[in-house]
């Protein structure tokens, strides 16, 4: 069971539990604004493979609970459309929709219209502790040059204990740089989340860093003052 996020989406799959996310084609870089309309090109396809795509092409992060996506199929998408407008297209049919939480991130949730649906819809503590983690994951990347200017894509899932502090880390990826693979890891390892996981909060967590992501880090709300080294 895990839960899986892209960190500077941010973006979050999964043999269950709340999933996003996290690999893929590589997408050309996307120097648009997080509102502007974006030329989607999403055939219809299972539901996970649609959301990973839609993730690439927004820089919006998606996450779901794996067991609701499984073998769904997603609505078409094409054409130039807001991500907002587009994730509620691609949902269409699902039973699912979507519930947006910040500027470029959104859980999907079982719509309450449809009958008989399990309760499976994410806690606010979820959401606030999902908003804590990406917040010091976010400042960890931007402040640290090397990664901010370096043009990577890597994936890592880690755990976190009860005590909030990161106690395993595994990379799923690699930059192609064992140096720059083992200072991601050692970045997350030291991520001071200082809070423990709410009940109903799966593990691990799984962050995606991509090229075009770490390009918002010259947005004011994800420069931090400083950097574990």
């Amino acid at each position: 069971m895990k839960s899986i996020f892209c960190a500077l989406c941010l973006a979050f799959t999964a043999n269950g539990g709340l999933s996003s996310a996290v690999s893929g084609q590589e997408a050309q870089a996307l120097s648009v604004g997080r509102h502007d309309p974006v030329d989607f090109d999403l055939p219809s396809q299972s539901l996970e493979k649609a959301i990973e795509a839609y993730s690439v092409a927004s820089g919006w992060q998606v996450i779901y609970d794996a067991k609701l996506a499984a073998g769904l199929q997603s609505t078409t998408v094409k054409g130039p459309m807001l991500p907002a407008a587009a994730l509620r297209r691609l949902v269409t049919g699902t039973g699912l929709i979507a519930e947006f939480m910040a500027t470029d991130g959104a859980m999907l949730v079982v719509d309450p219209a449809v009958q008989n649906a399990p309760p499976l819809e994410p806690t606010q503590r979820i959401r606030s502790y999902y908003g804590r983690v990406q917040t010091g994951l976010k400042r960890a990347f931007c402040a640290d040059e090397r990664i901010r200017e370096g043009g990577y894509r890597m994936a890592i899932g880690f755990w976190i204990d009860s005590s909030g502090q990161v106690v395993r880390v595994e990379p799923l990826s690699s930059t192609g740089e064992p140096g720059m693979d083992a200072a991601f890891v050692q970045m997350v390892r030291r991520l001071p989340v200082g809070e423990a996981p709410p009940p109903g909060f799966e593990q691990p967590i799984v962050t995606l860093i991509t090229q075009d992501l770490l390009a918002q880090c010259s947005s004011s709300s994800v420069q931090p003052a400083s950097v574990a080294r």
